[in-house]
């Protein structure tokens, strides 16, 4: 079970953010969703993890991602940035185009909150050893 971490969800689909939603809510996330490209940067303060659909109209996922990394908050740690998509020649691409992983099983939700969890578990051992090292 998650400790309330906070993840926001890019997708044009409502349909697929009410179901992401409801998942990753149940498993104890709080979970913050929008199709809108403008404005989404506003809902970075705070989150641990970011998930952006690749195929968005007008833009693809490594745009989107550009323009949220732009806009991160000063100072602030920043998210991990995770594609996600069924495309597996784009889930290769993931590091090449600035993401920090990819979920290559869009639309399989039984999939997704294990890598979710898999995903935020290794953050945290991250920041755990950056701090480690900051101290010896």
């Amino acid at each position: 079970m998650s400790q309330g971490e906070r993840i926001l969800v890019i997708d044009d689909s409502e349909i697929v953010l009410m179901r992401i939603r409801v998942e990753l809510a149940s498993a104890g996330y709080d979970v913050v969703t929008t199709t809108q490209l403008v404005g989404a940067a506003r809902h970075l303060r705070g989150c641990d993890l970011v998930i952006v659909d690749f195929y968005m109209p007008g833009l693809d996922g490594g745009a989107v991602l550009s323009s949220l990394r732009a806009a991160l908050p000063a100072g602030e740690r920043p998210p991990l940035f995770y594609l996600y998509t069924t495309d597996a020649a784009a889930g290769a691409r993931y590091a090449e185009l600035g993401f920090d992983g990819v979920f290559g099983r869009k639309g399989d939700l039984l999939a997704l909150t294990p890598q979710v969890q898999a995903a935020l578990r290794l953050r945290k051992l991250s920041l755990l050893s950056r701090g480690k090292d900051r101290k010896a």
